[in-house]
């Protein structure tokens, strides 16, 4: 998974600690942010960009 750049919603909460259900809260809430991608009804999370998301973030 260190190398993959799209991650799951289940691969996302495991490597940044973050619950399933918050992280499907921030997509919607943040819908016009580069660090998402939706692919028919799946969502994929780009790593690098939510990583600088997170970077920049004081509380989620």
């Amino acid at each position: 998974m260190s190398e993959k750049l799209l991650l799951s919603i289940k691969e996302a909460s495991e490597l940044f600690g973050i619950g399933e259900h918050r992280l499907r809260e921030i997509v919607r809430d943040n819908y016009d942010c580069r660090y998402h991608l939706i692919i028919g009804r799946v969502i994929r999370i780009k790593r690098y960009a939510f990583e600088e998301f997170i970077d920049q973030v004081e509380q989620i």
